[in-house]
């Protein structure tokens, strides 16, 4: 009969849920404890597992950091959409699975030397308390300050939202030089969307001077 130990390493393999940081957090997260038997355990699977300093893990680990902080601060993720970012910074072979195989940036927003900028994942009760946010009229003063906010590589307007709210969009334009003329084309975007409110317009302000100030 397998052990308590065992039986979470096979569920582990089976979601996919390879990365972990060192044997030890293995070990703890499946409610054991550091015992010999146990090493003998982690020795035994430790062929299927990626641990530490290999170099998928960083990979991993460094496109997330990447990931996280683009993000203005006390943003709330959804991390399945996160997720999807996220791998288009990293190869085929070295991807984040599915919903159950998202430990990796659950684990990151927990580690506040990793997340910076304070990000929670979303959950349904702060997916409520957002929605209300985007619950609001838009008057013209207001739109013509969102206006004001447009300048070259950086489009903002506002938006309605599929549940009939209204949001703030920020697009961020990449360029790169055209062989041909040595115009500039758009070579990427950067979207952000934010609740319609002063507070975001100066999160915006402050997203569009960091990004110019990058280029």
């Amino acid at each position: 009969m397998t052990n308590q130990l065992e039986q979470f390493l096979e569920k582990q393999i089976e979601k996919g849920n390879l990365d972990w940081e060192s044997r030890g957090k293995l070990i703890k997260a499946s409610g054991t404890k550091k015992t010999g038997n146990n090493n003998k355990i982690i020795k035994k699977f430790e062929d299927k597992f990626n641990f530490g300093s290999n170099s998928k893990i960083d990979q991993k680990n460094k496109a997330i950091k990447k990931y996280f902080d683009k993000l203005p601060k006390n943003s709330i993720i959804n991390v399945l959409g996160a997720k999807d970012e996220i791998n288009k910074n990293l190869p085929k072979d070295n991807q984040i699975g599915g919903e159950r195989s998202c430990t990796i940036i659950y684990s990151r927003l927990d580690d506040p030397k990793f997340n910076t900028n304070n990000l929670k994942a979303q959950t349904l009760d702060n997916q409520i308390s957002k929605t209300k946010l985007y619950q609001v009229s838009i008057s013209k003063e207001f739109e013509e300050k969102v206006n004001k906010l447009n300048s070259k590589g950086f489009y903002v307007n506002i938006e309605n939202t599929q549940a009939g709210n209204k949001a703030i969009r920020l697009e961020v334009y990449k360029y790169k030089k055209s062989q041909v003329n040595s115009e500039p084309i758009i070579s990427g975007k950067e979207s952000y969307c934010f609740p319609p409110n002063e507070e975001s317009l100066k999160k915006i302000k402050k997203l569009i001077n960091d990004k110019y100030n990058q280029k």
